[in-house]
């Protein structure tokens, strides 16, 4: 290399570290009158954790009855005595799930008064995403995995269904008189997953558990139909109570707002046309309270950034806009087009394994004259999707003939028909069979 040669391209390299350095600079500077703006800024919001989904009020507005009638189901526990099983049904935002933990709370303090031992895992069957998970975090919070005695531990991965379940059952029974009362939301997940088994299981438990210990399940589900996939035998244990949630109206949902609103905010920063407004958007929908907390809080996060003192209607607006933007939509739209061609063969798969979805993925990149990427690479892209939740990967068991992959789409087609409609090399191809 000659001296020119090399003077140039260090010269090159210099000018790329000093961009680099400017744009650094610039960002820096960005990001730093962002936090001044912040620091500086009026704060319309005094208490960010009650508009939280994790927040759950000392008193549920309009839940009443349904409060006195799990109240009474789980009284029961103070006296020795094995509640019966539960199932609470109602749509997102309908506040089964702050109901429940607002009573097992209190169930659990009373509990503690009286010198009796009672525990109350909490499992969300969504989140923990395999059974295997929930049998996981049920040992977690029971605080077996904290035993000395190893062979009680439920570890991460390592051990059948069974032996963690068995694991489980006898913590209860070497502990003599714990009553358990297992909640699992979001149950209808589990059993769309997973199947039955471990309801089935922890139904039947207390026949093999002696000396005075009990466990009872209470189930969440946002599904009315949930009981249809159960096995008749899982069903008639579950079900032995049962309870449904209906919807807040939009004048119950102006009254929850309206309370929350003073616990959250400063005084005389959010109008009453602004909640009344939150509450209408989220009560025409499906009277989700969730929703309706979510719009005042992004719109009172919008008014912020605008370093406005009041929250109002337009920011309600912006608000719902920002929420309902499809993050899906988004992430598809900007997809590659080997991940966008892989969507389309999971699709058109009709059986969903690894093998048929690769076969399909070739010949479609075959009519778009793409090169195919290898197997090992189609199948590293379904993990990322499965991660982003865009598809689900489920281990199938086929008995003697081994265990298959089954891969299906989790998105509607009508987003994804949405999402790819402007890409030229999708243009001439049909999304669906």
């Amino acid at each position: 290399m000659s001296f020119l040669m090399l003077e140039r391209k260090d010269r090159g390299v210099c000018v790329d570290i000093e961009l680099y350095r400017s744009n650094k600079n610039l960002s820096d500077d960005l990001v730093d009158s962002i936090f001044e703006k912040a620091v500086s800024g009026k704060t319309l919001i005094k208490n960010r954790r009650t508009l939280t989904i994790d927040y759950v009020p000392e008193k549920l507005p309009f839940r009443d009855e349904e409060t006195k009638t799990i109240a009474q189901t789980l009284a029961v526990v103070l006296k020795g005595a094995r509640p019966s099983n539960l199932l609470l049904f109602g749509k997102p935002g309908t506040g089964k799930t702050a109901v429940i933990k607002n009573v097992v709370q209190r169930l659990h303090q009373k509990a503690k008064d009286l010198g009796i031992e009672v525990t109350v895992p909490f499992v969300n069957a969504k989140s923990a995403n395999t059974g295997y998970k929930v049998l996981y975090e049920i040992a977690e919070n029971m605080g077996i995995n904290q035993e000395e005695e190893k062979k009680l531990q439920v570890h991460f991965t390592g051990l059948s269904m069974g032996e963690a379940t068995d694991r489980i059952l006898d913590f209860i029974q070497k502990k003599k008189k714990l009553h358990v009362v297992l909640i699992i939301d979001e149950v209808d997940s589990l059993v769309e997953r997973n199947g039955d088994d471990i309801l089935y299981n922890f139904t039947r438990a207390n026949e093999q558990i002696s000396g005075g210990g009990f466990i009872s399940l209470i189930g969440i589900s946002n599904s009315l139909t949930f009981k249809d996939k159960l096995d008749p035998r899982v069903r008639s244990s579950l079900s032995e109570e049962e309870m449904v949630f209906n919807p807040y109206t939009v004048e119950q949902l102006q009254k929850i707002l309206a309370d929350r609103a003073k616990l959250a905010f400063n005084d005389d920063v959010i109008s009453s046309a602004a909640i009344n407004l939150c509450a209408a958007m989220a009560g025409r929908e499906n009277g989700d309270a969730r929703k309706a907390i979510d719009l005042l809080r992004v719109a009172a996060e919008i008014a912020e950034r605008e370093r406005l003192t009041n929250v109002e209607e337009k920011h309600v607006r912006l608000a719902q806009e920002k929420i309902e933007k499809d993050t899906n939509h988004e992430v598809l739209k900007n997809s590659t087009t080997h991940t966008k061609i892989i969507i389309l063969a999971i699709m058109k798969s009709k059986n969903g394994n690894t093998g048929e979805v690769y076969d399909i993925y070739s010949s479609l990149c075959n009519n778009a004259e793409h090169e195919p990427l290898t197997q090992r690479r189609i199948t590293q892209i379904i993990s990322e999707l499965d991660q982003l939740g865009l598809v689900s990967s489920d281990v199938v068991s086929k008995g003697r003939y081994g265990r298959s992959q089954r891969i299906k789409i989790t998105v509607p087609t009508l987003t994804i028909r949405e999402a790819f409609k402007d890409d030229p090399s999708l243009s001439t191809w049909d999304l669906v069979d």
